[in-house]
């Protein structure tokens, strides 16, 4: 949990929340509900071990902030992702529904175990060690099935190994959202002409011959 002011909002919360979610509690010392709030929102913080950040701040010494904000009840919360406020809540919300929001917008713990592995993949991928970056993408996706970041660089890495077949089942997933991502659709393209020059036998012709069959 950390305090925020109007001289530290851009750094310890749009900024942070370009890479954890920031959640700010708006409060003031006279508020009873805020009290309530107070300990509940720091347990949630704590048992999310790190899925988000915990900012408050105190309306009565930081009336530009609430000002800029339209504070009109506290206690409010307001949450930060990527820069940007995406939802909030007004009252003293019991515990359930405080993790049940943040369920809607935080990154689940599969989640967060596939981007580790994501980065580690990445990391091998750039030493040259693609076996090993494969096998992490792997082991992400399963983790984590509907993260497409994980899955774009699977099939990018499945395609450069030439084993095409693998690369065309973990792709289909991406073909059947409407609409198809357009970095998938490339990857699409790019693995419709390598399967193109494996299995059909114009795929070796001579491009003078191509010239002679128009």
């Amino acid at each position: 949990m950390i305090d925020v002011t109007l001289a530290n909002f851009q750094t310890e919360v749009l900024e942070a929340s370009l890479t954890t979610p920031v959640l700010v509690d708006f409060w003031a010392p006279w508020c009873g509900p805020c009290k309530v709030l107070g300990p509940l929102l720091e347990k949630v913080e704590a048992a999310y071990a790190g899925r988000f950040v915990l900012a408050k701040v105190n309306t009565e010494e930081e009336q530009q902030l609430a000002g800029y904000f339209q504070i009109r009840s506290i206690p409010t919360c307001i949450l930060f992702v990527g820069g940007q406020p995406v939802d909030g809540f007004m009252g003293a919300l019991p515990e359930g529904q405080i993790k049940a929001f943040l369920d809607r917008h935080l990154p689940s713990d599969a989640d967060l175990m596939a981007q580790a592995e994501l980065a580690q993949a990445q990391q091998a991928a750039a030493q040259g060690d693609a076996g090993t970056a494969v096998q992490r993408l792997r082991d992400a996706l399963a983790q984590a099935p509907d993260n497409d970041d994980v899955r774009y660089d699977l099939v990018r890495l499945l395609i450069e190994a030439g084993q095409l077949d693998e690369a065309a089942a973990a792709l289909a997933p991406a073909l059947g959202k409407i609409p198809v991502p357009l970095r998938f659709e490339a990857l699409a393209q790019w693995l419709n002409a390598l399967e193109f020059v494996r299995n059909d036998p114009r795929g070796q012709w001579p491009l003078e011959k191509f010239d002679e069959a128009i």
